[in-house]
């Protein structure tokens, strides 16, 4: 699992050579492993919650921050509760539903990869398209790759080149590598 959330960040921070943390042959260096020292800086860059109990209590009462946070803390097993990633994505999808755009990138990728939960691409899209739809460019990607290869949503290469397009735009570096390689396919 640490290397999910580690993906994560790797997405929110990719300014260029990344595929949404996954790796891109067509990338000098993809696929390389992400040092296992990093996940203890990710948990921390991500944050976690130092009082479960409260967290947990703003949680209940609707604040979606501090869901996120509940969930990266059970991710990292930085509780008395130690590591549950199932625990960890029921409050990232909480978090998604209450509007948390990185919860909601989490809980796609939990669902996308099978972490806690069984593998799920339908339920994985609709996170990413909820992050996209919330104003994450990260989830406008992650989206767009799910609409490229028809994972869990019919394949749809216009729709994800609009999203790579707008998500490049703004800052995105995977969306924009994916828009070049998506371009190159369509060449004559």
């Amino acid at each position: 699992m640490r290397r999910t959330l580690g993906f994560a960040l790797l997405a929110a921070l990719c300014t260029g050579g990344c595929n949404g943390g996954r790796p891109n042959r067509d990338t000098p260096g993809a696929g390389e492993a992400v040092p296992a020292a990093s996940a203890v800086t990710i948990a921390n860059a991500m944050g976690t919650c130092d009082d479960v109990a409260a967290c947990a209590r703003d949680c209940a009462g609707g604040n979606g921050e501090s869901c996120r946070r509940l969930a990266v803390t059970y991710e990292f097993g930085k509780s008395d509760a130690g590591h549950d990633e199932t625990l960890g994505t029921t409050y990232f999808d909480r978090a998604c539903a209450l509007g948390n755009a990185s919860g909601c990138v989490s809980s796609g990728q939990m669902h996308e990869y099978g972490h806690g939960v069984p593998k799920d691409f339908e339920v994985a899209a609709a996170a990413y398209s909820n992050a996209c739809t919330i104003g994450s460019q990260v989830g406008c990607a992650n989206f767009a790759i799910m609409l490229e290869n028809g994972r869990g949503v019919p394949k749809d290469i216009d729709r994800a080149r609009a999203l790579y397009d707008g998500a490049c735009k703004a800052g995105a570096g995977l969306a924009c590598d994916r828009l070049k390689f998506l371009s190159r396919d369509a060449a004559p």
